[in-house]
């Protein structure tokens, strides 16, 4: 019986993605940016709903400080940028007074560029997200690099043990797993459940980022070799999650506690004779934000 366990908390910041640089303006003569932008503290009961719609963004619930994780996420397969990869962030900012409530709309003469595809509208949205943050927080932000430890991971003796992925359209993947979280700002996604974990349309870098770097305690950089798109149960990973409230239905994130040592010990020796992978200790250079100044929101 596998001994890794997820231990699921509604809490942003513990996100385990692993730090990269911001994602650059494709079009620098023009400012992209939410046309209306409301922000009021949460009243509803405990739970957390965030995402793109259709003409624009909304996050239900949620600290503040995940917007920054997700304005400054490493890529568009990374979702969100670590907690711990963010200093400089005061308590208010961490949630330590509740959650906000956000609601974004996109401007009608961006409308259809936000709505030609997912990768499009990720990279939009992260833009758009930076400006609402320096519009109404004042953020001032900047990044830093420094060699840290790390994991590799990379392809265990006997080769890798998982199957591709039966599909990776969104829509597809949301109707057949209805208790599934899409992963920010990508087409995989991760299901909870009583059997484990089960990821669906992953690659090896979401893999090591958005589930390995939590449980080995340090980022995960990918180095397997493997490019495509997998489908993969990790048996044993926890209990199932409480459905979200009726405010956070269809997009409620579950988030991972830190792991205990038995977590971090178990995946060690788990990980190459359930997914035919392998972790091997290295350093690398990771790219931490800064945020050097940052006010609270005018509620509107």
């Amino acid at each position: 019986m596998c001994a890794w366990k997820i231990k699921v908390a509604a809490v942003a910041v513990m996100m385990t993605v692993a730090c990269g640089p911001a994602w650059a303006q494709s079009a620098p003569n023009k400012r992209l940016a939410f046309e209306v932008v409301s922000v009021k503290r949460n009243t509803m009961p405990p739970g957390i709903n965030y995402g793109a719609t259709p003409d624009g963004f909304h996050a239900i619930g949620i600290p503040l400080i995940a917007i920054f994780q997700m304005a400054y996420a490493p890529s568009a397969e990374a979702g969100f940028l670590r907690g711990d990869r963010i200093s400089g962030a005061p308590d208010w900012l961490k949630g330590a007074n509740g959650g906000y409530d956000v609601v974004a709309k996109v401007a009608d003469a961006d409308l259809a560029e936000w709505q030609t595809s997912p990768q499009r509208q990720t990279a939009m949205l992260k833009e758009m997200l930076q400006a609402m943050l320096a519009d109404r927080m004042k953020a001032v932000v900047h990044h830093e690099s420094k060699e840290v430890p790390v994991y590799d991971l990379v392809v265990a003796k006997g080769g890798p043990k998982f199957k591709a992925a039966e599909t990776v359209d969104a829509a597809e993947l949301k109707q057949k797993h209805a208790g599934g979280v899409m992963m920010p700002g990508s087409a995989g996604m991760i299901v909870p459940g009583p059997n484990g974990v089960q990821l669906y349309g992953v690659t090896m870098a979401m893999l090591g980022q958005s589930l390995l770097s939590g449980l080995a305690g340090r980022p995960v950089v990918d180095k397997t070799g493997l490019t495509g798109r997998y489908d993969i149960l990790l048996g044993g990973l926890g209990p199932q999650p409480p459905p979200p409230p009726p405010s956070a239905a269809g997009g409620a994130p579950q988030m991972m506690a830190p792991p205990g040592p038995e977590d971090t010990a178990s995946i060690f020796s788990e990980l190459p004779e359930k997914l035919g992978l392998r972790l091997e200790p290295a350093k690398d250079v990771v790219e931490t934000l800064v945020i050097d100044h940052v006010e609270r929101p005018t509620e509107n």
